[in-house]
């Protein structure tokens, strides 16, 4: 492939511009940061080797990404060690902070009304404070989700890889889900303007 030399620098300064959410991402399910890092330096390289009228046509971002996830995928399936379970204490403290005894959001806790979310996960800022979210979860919560939700892996999969069953899958997703969304009502929603 011949880049010219405009195309190499508008590349190279996309990807230095990106490498830093990649790396973000990708601690979320690779350790140590050098395996983090290398999974990156794949993604990059790989964009770098890529067609540039390929590159023209598709949306540089999503393409990265996508080439990140894949190899995130590849190396959690080659090299991934099974954790210690989760920590069932942490579950039930977050679950008594939440609910009454009878199962209903404790006053002021459950989310408000989210309004036209389409709009507002179009900005940048939500999906800055998403990753905010997503940084403060236990670390094999976040692995679970983040494998469902942003590398789009099957439930039977995230099972396979995490060596995780069923029951411990769901349960960590609901948690994630609700530790997201409280996460995201006391740092977006509720600062929000009527």
């Amino acid at each position: 492939m011949n880049l010219s030399s405009s195309d190499e620098l508008s590349l190279g300064r996309w990807a230095r511009e990106w490498r830093g959410p990649m790396l973000r991402f990708a601690l979320l399910h690779i350790q140590p940061r050098e395996e983090a890092e290398d999974a990156v330096q794949d993604a990059l390289a790989a964009m770098l080797g890529a067609d540039p009228a390929t590159l023209g046509q598709t949306d540089l971002k999503r393409y990265l990404f996508g080439i990140l996830k894949h190899k995130i995928t590849d190396r959690l399936r080659g090299k991934y060690r099974p954790e210690v379970g989760y920590s069932e204490a942490f579950a039930d403290e977050l679950d008594n902070v939440l609910f009454n005894d009878r199962g209903h959001w404790v006053a002021g806790m459950a989310p408000t009304v989210w309004r036209t979310p389409e709009e507002q996960l179009l900005t940048d800022q939500f999906f800055a404070v998403v990753d905010i979210c997503m940084q403060k979860l236990p670390s094999k919560t976040a692995r679970v989700f983040s494998m469902k939700e942003l590398l789009e892996c099957e439930a039977d999969e995230v099972c396979a890889t995490l060596g995780l069953s069923k029951a411990d899958y769901w349960q960590c997703m609901s948690r994630a889900r609700k530790q997201i969304q409280l996460c995201l009502h006391q740092n977006w929603f509720e600062g929000m303007t009527p």
